[in-house]
């Protein structure tokens, strides 16, 4: 018996990181950067270090599990068939072949990060030939870009102005908003009336706080997900009420690997903000592309043509024959 897809090693991997994920966006990136900003909370001062070290922790081993399911992906696309499965092995190959090199610094981080971006490119790409349900990756792929592009490609030797710069992080946070907004089309089925009341339950917070405190909502977006928070703030609780929505739609409908897909996406941002989290990306990417390819059924459970059986009534020599025989 083959091994259902959905079951392999990749899918094993990417459970367990999101959860890691999670645990560092709102205890390290979120958690702490927002609590430094709040006065009165000296007196908290040990908590709020147990709980930065905790999400250090859970950075760290999310980092290992990110390295083990790009490879387990690699593996799982140069295994099937056809060009863009090729090309997403690709990607996350030469992802990982330029973050080593960067790292043990045998070339320049831009170079990391444009290897980084194209490397986003390819894995879009390869989920293209899912049709309209990959329009949401498409937008999310070319805020990447544009972000990417602003960061890599500005100061003496970039060529961008501070104009051009703020143009392309605008047009980032718009397609990071496209992305959001056609998030449903990734769903196999129409999101239910619970999903509808959770994205709800998200975007009315959100909405109160970026009123609140519009400020400090851009500084945690810029920070942890590369996005500057210039657009109204109703626009952010949109989109986050929308991905809200997906989201508890996969888990609902048992959709594990979009679900897996979306939280390593929100995790990893649209900024070239450092490798890991450009690794978020790419590996969620090719998750999601991976959760929009149509089930296979496995070898053995396949329908076979056989020959009709034979009736009773077809095995009973007819009556002439028999007096054929006894004559």
């Amino acid at each position: 018996m083959q091994k259902n897809p959905q079951t392999d090693l990749a899918t094993r991997i990417a459970g367990p990181l999101a959860i890691l994920v999670v645990a560092e966006l709102f205890l390290l990136r979120l958690g702490t950067r927002t609590l430094i900003h709040i006065p009165g909370l000296e007196k908290y001062e040990t908590p709020i270090r147990w709980l930065a070290e905790v999400g250090r922790f859970a950075y760290f081993a999310a980092v290992v599990f990110l390295i083990a399911l790009l490879i387990a992906l690699t593996v799982r696309r140069f295994r099937r068939s056809g060009p863009f499965a090729v090309m997403g092995a690709l990607a996350a190959l030469g992802f990982l072949v330029t973050a080593l090199a960067g790292r043990l610094e045998w070339i320049q981080p831009g170079v990391v990060g444009w290897v980084g971006m194209t490397a986003l490119v390819m894995a879009l790409v390869g989920a293209a030939s899912r049709g309209r349900r990959a329009l949401p990756l498409a937008f999310f792929t070319a805020g990447a870009v544009a972000a990417g592009w602003s960061a890599l490609a500005q100061g003496r030797g970039g060529g961008l102005s501070g104009g051009q710069v703020d143009a392309l992080l605008i047009v980032s946070e718009i397609m990071v908003l496209g992305f959001a907004l056609t998030a449903p089309l990734l769903l196999e089925r129409r999101p239910s009336r619970r999903a509808m009341l959770v994205g709800l339950g998200v975007a009315v917070p959100t909405a109160l706080v970026a009123a609140a405190s519009s400020s400090t909502v851009s500084i945690l977006a810029l920070w942890s997900f590369g996005t500057p928070g210039w657009l109204p703030g109703i626009a952010y609780a949109l989109a986050l009420g929308a991905v809200g929505m997906v989201l508890w739609s996969a888990f609902e409908s048992g959709e594990r690997q979009m679900a897996v897909g979306l939280v390593l996406l929100a995790a990893g941002g649209v900024g070239m903000i450092s490798t890991y989290q450009t690794g978020l990306a790419l590996a969620a990417l090719l998750v999601l592309g991976d959760a929009l390819q149509p089930a296979r059924v496995p070898s053995d459970h396949r329908l076979h043509r056989t020959a009709p059986e034979t009736s009773v009534a077809t095995q009973v020599p007819a009556p002439s024959s028999l007096i054929r025989l006894s004559m």
